[in-house]
């Protein structure tokens, strides 16, 4: 059976990473959707694309026409909606909003959220039963997008599933992609142009890192798991290990001697706080449970990521 899927925002990091996945199921129709308008990527050269208008209920509709699959990547940065909070709750839930009520019934859609929701500063075990507690505007629009996709979930208008996302990283599958403020993006990037790693903070923080190879098999398993499994729409997405940032720039030191035959120097420009800042573990069983298994190990992503920074970022003395 032909699977209609689109992909809003589908030029973007995740979303281009997930096209070039499900550009090669043949019994998948994709289309892309994006805000300006685009030619067929060489990543998803099949793929249908489609400029919308978010301000125009019947540009979505078309849009949506004959889809039965909705993947929404649509939202700004943390980083854009902190400087635009207004324009952030109008992009990151009134388009979602939007979309979702010009689907067709039963539609099967997936809603990218963040651990965000959670809070600022994390601790225990956090769960889908965590208490929410979003710290800035970034985090309460997903967190008010979730509820959408809940209540439509609820009266039956779609099959809406939230995936509140960890530190996702990795390579983009273009060099202008907006993504490479995260931590992960960044230190790999400066261990190519710079030939160093600056952290801007002590480094002392906890993260829960998660290979962007994982982020989409889990989307593509949410996509077409059996309706029974979405007990309850929202699920966390992350990976098995929470570790410092501190411990991350180490790793990506490390492969960077393996990946590229040097090791950059780490400077850590924060000083360490009194405090120490608590350990946390993202719960994502609830998930896995449902059959998904992550295998992608961190050094794979960092090595993926490290040799995309060489050939677009290459150091220039």
């Amino acid at each position: 059976m032909t699977k209609n899927v689109l992909l809003t925002g589908g030029f973007g990091t995740l979303g281009g990473r997930l096209a070039a996945i499900l550009a090669q199921d043949e019994t998948i129709n994709l289309r892309l959707g994006s805000r300006v308008k685009r030619v067929s990527p060489t990543w998803a050269p099949q793929a249908e694309t489609f400029s919308v208008d978010f301000e125009d209920s019947n540009s979505i509709k078309e849009m949506l026409n004959e889809i039965n699959y909705v993947v929404h990547f649509v939202a700004m940065t943390d980083f854009e909606s902190r400087a635009e909070p207004e324009k952030a709750h109008q992009v990151n839930t009134e388009f979602t909003r939007r979309v979702i009520e010009q689907c067709s019934k039963n539609t099967r859609f997936i809603y990218l959220s963040t651990i965000q929701v959670y809070g600022a500063d994390l601790t225990g075990v956090i769960t889908e039963s965590t208490a929410t507690n979003p710290a800035d505007v970034y985090a309460q629009t997903h967190l008010n997008s979730e509820k959408l996709v809940e209540s439509a979930h609820k009266q039956g208008l779609i099959q809406g599933i939230s995936l509140r996302n960890a530190n996702g990283f990795g390579a983009p599958m273009s060099a202008d992609a907006k993504i490479w403020q995260i931590i992960a993006n960044d230190l790999c990037r400066q261990a190519v142009e710079m030939k160093q790693l600056t952290l801007k903070s002590h480094g002392l923080q906890y993260r829960n890192f998660i290979p962007f190879t994982d982020v989409c098999s889990a989307i593509h398993h949410c996509l077409f798991m059996p309706s029974e499994q979405i007990k309850g729409t929202t699920f966390n997405l992350g990976s098995e290990s929470t570790i410092r940032v501190l411990d991350m720039a180490e790793l990506i030191a490390t492969r960077c001697s393996v990946t590229l035959g040097y090791r950059p120097e780490i400077n850590v420009l924060g000083a360490s706080p009194k405090d120490l800042p608590a350990k946390f573990a993202y719960d994502s069983s609830k998930l896995r449970a449902t059959g998904l298994a992550l295998n992608t190990q961190i050094e794979y992503e960092i090595d993926r990521l490290l040799t995309a920074c060489l050939k677009w970022f290459r150091y220039q003395q």
